[in-house]
């Protein structure tokens, strides 16, 4: 499989925004405790979302750490289908937002409960390209917010942005034919799968996004798949101080094929959304998050040798 690896970088001067529009995030009084991840998860359903997935992350914390801040902390995976199915197509690296994250938590010995997603201006920034699928989108997910639990009010974050040069996702480009597009496919994966899991990578979530596709009629892709990918240590480390980076995770990877192209394609977000997003300046959560990022190039790199 012949390689070539493009990166698309976002060329600006180091500096910090004076207001964080990276991420949404909503509060609301629950000292009873009575709101949980499942009510988001169940308004979410009720307004025509998919929710491939609702991870409740205090217990791994508390298996494998011994400790959690917190009373509950969930990374709930979602999608809205309508909107996903007009959005791909039209821009196919914007699956790395198929499905995008909500994280809700509430912590030990407070009364809030916190609801937390990227904002449409982020998602379209880190891409760089402009699409009225994403403000929909974003429009649409504040609403059923809303609806759901109708007290929240929305937050502001307490720190602003970095604006980075670096790059902010990551688009690996593949030359294979049409007819062996899925048998490429497959040995890929399977490399993949078995170097993550030594290297402390979890597949959190799989989906099938071309079934999906297809179940609506849209046939242009061999494949295309999603895979949901979360490193424990890092989200566990981050969420002490940013519980709001579960925005990030897990951080959604695709692959996919797009027919009479001849060639695979493979598309990650990068450390620097979390590093400009959540402006993080500790030494030992950047070394861990680079570490991160260079094992998952070489899994990639090597699995399409």
């Amino acid at each position: 499989m012949k390689r070539v690896l493009v990166i698309y970088i976002v060329m600006f001067t180091m500096v910090f925004a004076s207001t964080n529009k990276d991420i949404i995030l909503y509060k609301i009084s629950n000292k009873d405790l009575k709101i949980s991840a499942q009510t988001i998860v169940d308004g979410l359903i009720l307004q025509g979302y998919t929710v491939s997935k609702n991870q409740d992350m205090n217990g791994p914390y508390e298996k494998q750490f011994k400790a959690t801040l917190f009373n509950s902390y969930n990374l709930i995976s979602v999608y809205h289908r309508d909107i996903a199915v007009k959005l791909i197509p039209k821009v196919p690296k914007s699956g790395i937002f198929t499905p995008f994250s909500i994280v809700t938590y509430q912590k030990k010995g407070e009364d809030d409960f916190f609801i937390a997603f990227l904002s449409a201006e982020a998602q379209q920034h880190i891409l760089k390209v402009k699409d009225s699928y994403f403000n929909n989108l974003e429009k649409k997910t504040r609403e059923t917010i809303i609806k759901t639990v109708p007290l929240a009010v929305e937050e502001s974050l307490s720190y602003g942005s970095i604006v980075t040069e670096k790059p902010l996702y990551t688009e690996y480009s593949f030359d294979v034919k049409d007819k062996e597009a899925i048998e490429a496919r497959d040995d890929m994966t399977m490399m993949m799968e078995s170097d993550m899991k030594p290297s402390g990578f979890v597949v959190a979530n799989y989906i099938d996004f071309n079934q999906v596709l297809n179940e609506e009629k849209v046939n242009d892709f061999i494949f295309y798949d999603a895979y949901s990918l979360c490193k424990l240590k890092i989200i566990y480390e981050l969420s002490k101080k940013h519980p709001e980076a579960g925005a990030f995770a897990p951080c959604t990877m695709v692959i996919y094929h797009k027919k009479k192209s001849n060639k695979t394609k493979v598309v990650t977000l990068s450390i620097e959304n979390l590093t400009s997003s959540l402006a993080i300046k500790d030494k030992t959560i950047l070394k861990m998050l680079v570490k991160a990022q260079d094992t998952m190039k070489r899994i990639i790199e090597d699995s399409a040798e």
